[in-house]
């Protein structure tokens, strides 16, 4: 049995992948580990490479898999697993050089934890490694029975991105822990409040897991033309927590926690969704009506004066008005 599954979403990712794979590939120590490589019904020279690369490098697998965004992609390769930790990293993003062989010795020097938490570097278009500005992560561990003093210990570190994250796999089966594929975009920060309903003690790693690609062409994150997609992701997401503290009978602090944790998420696509495009300021508003449950909530945003003035607009003229005044505002 593997020490370490390694789960590796593809799709449509061809001039990066042979980076990510060389990265898991070029590790320090045994091969006590195991690289999923789940080709989320890629079209372009993806699946090959994922054969060949399965082919060639012992410890490699690939599942081929109809397209169904990350989300159920990452549940793929988590019913796959067999390590005893589980680890994720995304395809056109490398690991950390020697990072196995640092997790080999952190988690036998402090074990008795199901999530352990580390940080990456910002890999830039010129190819250098730059830190991330405005994270914090405070070595050592974080137990609370506080699911808000929890959420603020993990945001202050990372924010979400799992593959910043080393996870007992034993504790995701029992616990029935996976990502909700309807949400196919942002998908781990909803991970993260599930993730944290089921955990009182996090362990904080001084460790870099990843080196994150930044601002890559067409990705979710780069394209304005996918603003419809992010807001129907988050009303998927919001849907989701509101059954969740249902069935789960969170109560009211908890909740509201999530809450602003979601509205932290959507007050800067929002904002971002005043493009002078009015095609995509149409396609994107049944998606921010839905979102209106949120408007009154954030942490972030009560942080800066404009965001504030954004979310007062929000509320008092309703999404439509606002980003048309806000898109002419930014012309002018």
């Amino acid at each position: 049995m593997p020490l370490f599954s390694i789960i590796v979403p593809v799709y449509n990712v061809q001039n990066y992948l042979a980076d990510c794979i060389k990265s898991v590939a070029e590790q320090e120590g045994p091969r006590d580990w195991e690289c999923l490589l789940i080709d989320d019904g890629s079209t372009d020279l993806c699946p090959q490479l994922c054969d060949t690369f399965a082919r060639e490098i012992p410890g490699v697998q690939v599942i081929h898999r109809k397209n169904g965004g990350l989300a159920a992609a990452r549940n793929t390769g988590l019913g796959a697993a067999k390590g005893d930790w589980v680890l994720f990293l995304d395809s056109d993003d490398a690991m950390a050089p020697g990072l196995l062989a640092t997790l080999r010795r952190e988690l036998a020097a402090h074990p008795g934890y199901d999530w352990y938490v580390g940080k990456h570097l910002e890999w830039q278009p010129d190819g250098t490694l730059t830190e991330h500005e405005g994270l914090h992560l405070l070595p050592g561990p974080f137990d609370s029975t506080d699911y808000g003093e929890r959420l603020r210990a993990l945001y202050r570190a990372g924010h979400w991105s799992v593959w910043k994250y080393c996870l007992r796999r034993a504790w995701l089966v029992e616990e029935n822990l996976h990502f909700w594929p309807d949400v196919r975009w942002a998908e781990d920060w909803p991970f993260d409040l599930l993730l944290l309903t089921r955990c009182e003690g996090i362990y904080f790693l001084d460790v870099v897991f990843t080196h994150y690609r930044v601002g890559r062409p067409g990705s979710l994150l780069t394209d304005a033309k996918n603003l419809p997609k992010r807001f129907k992701a988050l009303v998927a997401a919001q849907r989701r927590l509101v059954a969740l503290a249902t069935i789960e009978h969170l109560d009211t602090a908890t909740y509201a926690a999530m809450r602003d944790a979601a509205a932290d998420v959507f007050w800067p696509q929002a904002r971002t969704a005043a493009v002078p495009d009015a095609g995509i300021r149409h396609a994107c508003l049944p998606y921010l009506k839905q979102l209106r449950p949120l408007y009154a909530h954030g942490a972030e945003v009560a942080t800066r004066r404009d965001w504030r003035l954004f979310q007062k607009m929000m509320r008092l003229l309703g999404p439509r008005l606002t980003l048309w005044l806000a898109a002419h505002a930014k012309k002018g």
